[in-house]
């Protein structure tokens, strides 16, 4: 059944391009459950793919030329593949991604078997911290290898290896192209969700696990607190820069070959040391440490169907991020507070980098309506701010088809 969000990318298609496409592909988003700050720490992340959706409608056509118009933004850019490195466009726009998932995928594959028009559209709300980026690049690189525009024109058969590898080619887009220093959890979680499952991923040696959440699934309900991800600038940088120097600190007593992330010490060590170290630093590493055990505990409980415990797993995620990290904001932590009192709740935390933005919350299924209004009601009460709610569902991972004529 074609949904509602593909018959939009297909006829903004058909109405910029004069005809119907021949192939859509389409990219969730992902939230994290467990794991915050813990990925460029070398560490254990717990996330899930959700059902707000990037689509792409397009078709390949004879050239060397990429014409993309994007719905959500009324735009429209035209550019020539083999000349993308010196014509990346603005930093942070949509077209300088789709622009950098095709000089990615070129630098990895060689040149593309010709050119390609395409029409994106999507649900996921921007500026949210859902990682609407990874959507749209998996979704676009799902279109061009499907069209057989990438890799000379090669069946592609994604496999969970050839998905792995496909993660690190977008990660370099973004890196690279785009300028963006992120991990791989983002583009990791969109090609390997799985509906009704969450996503295990060790940033170390990038072992994961598809974990069940149950049947029927609990909601995955997002809370946006309306306040601007712009207050977290230079926060997210000197978080960073704090956990290094615990690093440096280890590293300079063991040497390089055994420490060379955060992950690499273990929190005996963190407490042995505690009054030789920089204040804020160490609760900076504590909090990621404490955070790794709640990831590994989490799983296990998953693996039990244990939705409460993990639950309340979240939440101690969110008391360390507010106490130890001090990436939580007046505004998450009554997001949180609204919601531990509101029907069906079984565990939240701040989402993404933190300080402003949204919570996740795990809640039954059954109560996801009711809790929505509960903590909107609640929210507003507290903020005078009515906060903007999207209720999801774990959901599976990029795919892409040829459609019939």
């Amino acid at each position: 059944m074609t949904s509602l969000l593909e018959r939009s990318a297909s006829s903004a298609f058909a109405q910029s391009f004069g005809q119907a496409p021949s192939f859509l592909a389409s990219a969730p988003s992902r939230v994290e459950l467990l794991g915050n700050h813990t990925d460029y720490n070398g560490g254990l992340v717990l996330a899930a793919a959700i059902d707000r959706l990037t689509v792409v409608a397009g078709r390949p056509v004879e050239g060397q030329e990429g014409h993309a118009w994007s719905l959500n933004f009324a735009q429209a850019d035209r550019f020539d593949l083999a000349t993308l490195a010196d014509n990346m466009g603005e930093p942070g726009s949509w077209s300088r991604y789709v622009k950098g998932v095709a000089w990615a995928l070129q630098e990895s594959l060689g040149r593309f078997s010709g050119g390609f028009e395409a029409a994106i559209a999507g649900d996921v709300p921007l500026g949210a911290g859902l990682s609407s980026s990874a959507s749209l690049q998996a979704s676009l690189a799902l279109f061009l290898l499907t069209a057989g525009l990438a890799g000379e024109g090669k069946t592609w058969n994604l496999d969970d290896a050839a998905r792995m590898d496909l993660a690190k080619v977008l990660k370099r887009s973004e890196n690279e192209y785009v300028g963006v220093q992120s991990g791989l959890l983002d583009q990791f979680s969109v090609l390997f969700g799985r509906a009704k499952h969450a996503l295990s991923l060790d940033c170390r040696n990038l072992a994961f696990e598809r974990l069940p959440l149950g049947d029927p699934a609990p909601a995955i309900v997002v809370c946006d607190s309306k306040t601007s991800r712009r207050l977290a600038d230079g926060m997210y940088n000197e978080r960073h820069s704090e956990c290094e120097q615990v690093v440096a600190y280890f590293r300079n007593l063991r040497g390089a070959g055994e420490v060379r992330w955060l992950r690499d010490v273990s929190l005996d060590d963190l407490e042995s040391h505690w009054d030789r170290l920089d204040a804020k630093p160490r609760l900076r590493a504590r909090h990621v440490l404490t955070e790794n055990e709640r990831v590994r505990r989490g799983a296990e409980f998953l693996k039990r169907g244990e939705l409460a415990a993990f639950g309340r797993l979240m939440s101690a995620s969110h008391a360390s991020s507010r106490d130890d990290f001090e990436n939580s904001s007046p505004a998450l932590n009554a997001l949180i507070e609204s919601a531990e009192s509101a029907p069906g709740f079984l565990g939240g935390k701040l989402s993404g980098a933190g300080w402003a933005g949204c919570t996740v919350n795990l809640v039954a299924s059954a109560e996801a309506d009711n809790f929505a209004e509960a903590v909107r009601r609640e929210y507003a009460n507290r903020t005078e701010t009515v906060p903007e709610i999207h209720i999801c569902h774990a959901s599976d991972g990029a795919s892409g088809h040829h459609l019939e004529a």
